[in-house]
């Protein structure tokens, strides 16, 4: 039976996090609150382990996690507070974002735009828009229809640690990619347990986010992942949206 997204990766997912890059990802992310936020108040939206939500709260930002998933929730809070930081994790839907006062700024980081149905990314930008305050900035990045398209569409992955592995098998469509995951974690006894789950990333392009933004009175632009220019072979792009 496969899991819900997120269910058997919660407790591991950092396992398989590139180290370097995190590092160079946060910097990046930090640096675009500093020259776009006009306030240390936010919402780390589709914050799965609580990553870029911890980086945040480090740097002297009143930031909250909000999350779909209860068990990368769990392992947010189990993170946060072996660092000693004071962060609220609320379970909520971001395409349903509304009940929160509003804050200087929203972060999606790592692709979660991408699990929103195509119908209903306007809605999602217009509630983000209502969270904000006048000024206030939506942060996030996107794999682009390249990268889905022609580096992870119809491919296997795998990928080995001490405790963990998994395989990750993707199937293209004109769409989307479905992507069906098995991890295997080891137990105390030695054995592997198996889990598995279902993802689903929707193709979009810049052109088509930046009409849906402005269509909600966003300003919004686009830049290559750590920035840059967006190039046509670009995989992951990043978005600034700033509330008018």
């Amino acid at each position: 039976m496969k899991e819900k997204a997120y269910s058997a990766l919660a407790s591991v997912y950092e396992d398989f996090m590139d180290e370097a890059l995190l590092e160079e990802w946060k910097a990046y992310l930090l640096t675009l609150l500093k020259t776009y936020s006009p306030g240390k108040t936010g919402l780390d939206v589709a914050c799965g382990s609580g990553i870029f939500t911890r980086a945040e709260a480090e740097n002297g930002y009143k930031v909250t996690g909000v999350d779909v998933s209860e068990e990368m929730l769990a392992a947010a809070q189990e993170k946060a507070i072996e660092k000693r930081l004071n962060i609220r994790f609320l379970k909520e839907d971001m395409t349903k974002l509304s009940s929160f006062e509003k804050v200087d700024f929203i972060t999606v980081v790592n692709d979660g735009i991408n699990y929103i149905e195509p119908k209903k990314r306007v809605k999602t930008f217009k509630n983000f828009y209502k969270c904000l305050k006048k000024g206030g900035v939506l942060l996030f990045d996107f794999s682009t229809k390249y990268k889905l398209e022609n580096v992870i569409g119809n491919e296997l992955f795998a990928e080995d640690s001490e405790n963990c592995s998994y395989l990750w098998f993707n199937k293209l469509f004109s769409d989307r990619v479905e992507m069906e995951l098995s991890v295997f974690k080891k137990r105390e006894n030695g054995l592997y347990e198996k889990k598995e789950e279902k993802h689903t990333q929707y193709i979009m392009t810049d052109k088509e986010v930046l009409s849906e933004l402005n269509d909600c009175s966003f300003t919004a632009f686009c830049e290559n992942f750590l920035g840059g220019e967006a190039k046509a072979d670009s995989q992951r792009l990043q978005i600034i949206a700033i509330k008018k």
